[in-house]
């Protein structure tokens, strides 16, 4: 995943986090890939701003948005 890139929760892989009480992926909305203030690829992990904030995520629990805005 590259930042601008749509992104949605995957039901099967979603691991609950202190940030789900926000909107998180919680099917809330379409979150967007963003450039993260410091490397992350090593991580395993992406930044994404979700329609309620902004955190970091791991990447297999997502799944790219093929939804058009």
């Amino acid at each position: 995943m590259k930042p601008g890139d749509r992104v949605i929760k995957n039901p099967a892989t979603w691991e609950p986090s202190e940030f789900d009480s926000w909107g998180d992926g919680e099917g809330v909305g379409v979150g967007v890939v963003v450039e993260p203030p410091f490397a992350v690829d090593d991580l395993g992990m992406v930044d994404v701003r979700w329609p309620g904030g902004r955190c970091f995520v791991k990447v297999k629990c997502l799944l790219l948005c093929e939804e058009k805005p």
